[in-house]
């Protein structure tokens, strides 16, 4: 790899309340019952391709204006911008397609197809990116929604990686106390 295509940041920004407010079970399903004039026909929501589909709406999430402010590659070529969802591999095409509404592009898209609890997942992806960016990596930045995954993936990476630089950053409105 040459020099100046080495990774010095990583950048990594969950999807659903982070970059994206997505529609919740409860309003969501309100939704889709007002405006199909029928119930939610299914029993889950998080793993159900539906819950990204019209009719339901979605808007910026609280950490979009500053991902906006921090995604122009040319001025930060060192940088690499993942999203990571707890979403399963299969809504990876309605997860996209949100995305590229907002225009937003990432140089890597996680998905949790591990069969792990998110939390768990999200570890082991991060140990992952870490490890592939190799020893020219100076800083992990992360944007989270949940606080205990926030306050867990601050404990975990500097325990894990005490050489770098650790920034977690827990968006409001944040969910779980």
């Amino acid at each position: 790899m040459s020099d100046e295509k080495k990774t010095e940041e990583l950048h990594v920004w969950d999807f659903d309340g982070t970059l994206v407010n997505t529609p919740v079970p409860d309003t969501g399903r309100a939704q889709y019952e007002f405006e199909t004039g029928l119930p939610w026909p299914h029993k889950g929501w998080w793993g159900r391709a539906e819950s990204l589909e019209h009719p339901l709406t979605w808007s910026a999430g609280p950490a979009m204006d500053e991902f906006r402010a921090l995604a122009d590659t040319n001025a930060h070529p060192r940088v690499r911008r993942v999203m990571m969802t707890g979403r399963r591999y299969k809504l990876a095409p309605q997860v996209m397609a949100i995305l590229r509404e907002f225009g937003i592009h990432v140089d890597e898209a996680v998905f949790n197809s591990s069969g792990q609890d998110t939390f768990a997942y999200k570890c082991r992806e991060l140990s992952r990116m870490i490890r592939n960016a190799g020893t020219s990596l100076r800083v992990v930045r992360i944007w989270e929604d949940r606080a205990p995954h926030a306050r867990g993936f601050d404990s975990y990476l500097r325990e894990s990686f005490p050489g770098l630089e650790v920034n977690v950053t827990l968006v409001e409105p944040s969910i779980e106390g």
